[in-house]
């Protein structure tokens, strides 16, 4: 064969392979803009005409997702190389001499290349054709991707297997969070061509609820208002009258001894004055949780049961607080506030540059995202259970304390007699004059 003829064979080699992986790219594009796409015209009506294989990839798309991921890196690895191949002909037929660490930079240079041109002249353009043609590029691409996840599949599950002996199975759980089209969803979820950017929010927070223990959303038991047995029926119709909530825990004596869970419609059915009348009776029963149960869990469990109340206990069977549907859906929705709720303060707010006020029951995990700092623990919640474990005892008012590490100044506005309300936080422009304080 001639040297024209091998580079021709090379250089279709090169443009064949890097088609394939386009294509790849364009079939998880149009499976994303179809499940969850904001203009469902052509994806709702066109759905059910849908090739069997279309609807296999569309419907099995956790399933797929590695193999177009394998096939993606298997193609471009392709591409590359007969890449490099093009430019060692071109170089050879110039009769230029390539030494050893010449090739080397050849070969870079050519993966340079390679993903520049089908980034730039086969990836975009193709998004964006799935993107406005979702169905007819899952109907023209799902029967040849049907047939390489045939082929692939075997070599992703021995994957996954090898891994998950030499790793473990957490590092596998974490690690099946990087599947292409899973990221490519996150990635492209504000995009306003597919999805409205309030869907987006939703999907990136579907996707972080895996991260989520029930103790980073649950109320803290200082917080919880619950009914006794062992008071009046009278006492009990009050404080529910009072504090106006839904729902409330029936305990005996205190949170610990929960006996289930008594909706204030069953209260107000019933005269104050009643004081004979057996408060156990109304009550119905709840499901219990451990801190570090995984929300995702807990939420389509008390979602199948329908439980708008739960208790969530610590490793040794006491009550630490109380997980509310209403608390484990604002992680997906977002806040989730009333005409009740309107007089309530924000639990994080911003008073000037780099001073904050905090409430006490703000969940650590918000306060993290919200000062851009992480305070590296998993012993508590919320920020004020954050001040207390790090003193080991219940601050006062007007105590100060400085966070080296986050470069954070607290200081304690406001208490109760059990819980920490307010604090004041400041944030450094520079720590060069930082002494003493917590690390």
């Amino acid at each position: 064969m001639s040297e024209i003829w091998q580079l021709i064979l090379y250089a279709a080699g090169a443009l064949l392979f890097a088609i394939l992986g386009t294509g790849a790219a364009m079939l998880s594009f149009s499976i994303a803009v179809l499940r969850f796409g904001r203009n469902q015209k052509e994806g709702g009506k066109k759905n059910n005409a849908l090739p069997p294989s279309a609807k296999f990839c569309m419907h099995s798309s956790a399933k797929i997702a590695p193999s177009i991921s394998i096939a993606r890196r298997l193609f471009f690895a392709f591409s590359a190389m007969l890449a490099s191949l093009v430019f060692v002909e071109i170089l050879r037929m110039a009769e230029c001499d390539v030494p050893a660490a010449g090739a080397l930079i050849v070969c870079a240079l050519s993966a340079i290349a390679a993903i520049f041109a089908q980034y730039a002249f086969a990836d975009l353009p193709g998004a964006y054709f799935a993107s406005r043609y979702p169905a007819k590029t899952l109907a023209c691409l799902s029967f040849p991707f049907y047939c390489l996840y045939a082929i692939f599949s075997p070599l992703e599950y021995f994957a996954r297997k090898f891994s998950e002996r030499i790793f473990r199975y957490r590092f596998r759980a974490r690690a099946e969070l990087f599947d292409y089209i899973n990221i490519e969803t996150a990635l492209t979820a504000e995009d306003p061509d597919s999805i409205s950017p309030y869907a987006g929010k939703i999907v990136k927070n579907a996707m972080r609820l895996k991260d989520l223990d029930v103790s980073d959303v649950m109320l803290p038991r200082s917080k919880v208002e619950y009914l006794d047995t062992e008071e009046p029926f009278s006492a009990n119709f009050d404080k529910a009258k009072t504090s106006m909530h839904t729902r409330y825990p029936l305990c005996d004596g205190n949170l610990d001894n929960c006996i289930g869970v008594i909706n204030i419609k069953d209260i107000l059915g019933h005269r104050p004055e009643e004081n004979a009348f057996d408060i156990r009776k109304l009550a119905r029963q709840t499901m219990r949780f451990k801190e570090s149960d995984k929300l995702e869990e807990a939420l389509a469990k008390m979602l199948k049961y329908k439980l708008h109340l739960a208790l969530v206990e610590d490793e040794f069977g006491g009550v630490i607080g109380v997980l509310t549907l209403e608390g484990a859906l604002s992680e997906l929705v977002g806040e989730i506030r009333d005409e009740f709720d309107s007089n309530r303060a924000p639990t994080i707010r911003t008073v000037s540059k780099n001073k904050y006020m905090v409430s006490g029951s703000a969940p650590l995990r918000k306060v993290e995202d919200f000062l851009n700092v992480g305070f590296n623990t998993d012993k508590v919640s919320t920020f004020g259970g954050l001040i207390t474990f790090w003193l080991g005892r219940f601050p006062e008012k007007g105590e100060r304390l400085h966070f080296k590490e986050q470069k954070l100044r607290i200081s304690i506005e406001k208490v109760s007699s059990r819980a920490i309300i307010e604090c004041a936080v400041q944030r450094e422009e520079s720590d060069a004059n930082s002494t003493g304080g917590i690390k």
